[in-house]
């Protein structure tokens, strides 16, 4: 998505993207001026599954904000090495399920980005 499209999704609340060969990232900012953080206010459940070509939610060099974030759960994203190029901040995000296969063990590096290299660097 765009990331004005992003900047405008305030209201929601649980996403889940599935099952897409061709995709590499979710945010795609190429050619759009920035302008303020991207911020999902309301975006308490993320989940990105079968994603072989994932490398990052967002490859632009921006900071982004979900402040009631609590789950996060990656599933085969092999060529996810982080989960965003700028800066993140998940303030109530305290674990991540990420696994390769179907099991989703918990785990927690800190931070989201940590989190996600850290796996990526296990496989």
């Amino acid at each position: 998505m765009a990331c004005s499209t992003a900047k405008s999704l305030t209201l929601l609340e649980s996403l889940s993207i599935d099952d897409c060969e061709m995709i590499q990232e979710i945010i795609a900012c190429e050619g759009e001026e920035i302008q303020g953080n991207i911020v999902f206010p309301k975006l308490k459940y993320l989940e990105l599954s079968c994603l072989p070509s994932l490398a990052s939610s967002s490859l632009a060099h921006h900071l982004l904000e979900f402040p009631v974030l609590q789950i996060v759960k990656v599933k085969k994203c092999p060529k996810m090495k982080n989960f965003c190029q700028g800066e993140l901040s998940t303030p109530r995000l305290e674990q991540a399920h990420l696994t390769g296969d179907e099991d989703g063990e918990l785990q927690w590096e800190g931070d989201l980005n940590t989190t996600i290299k850290h796996m990526f660097d296990e496989m």
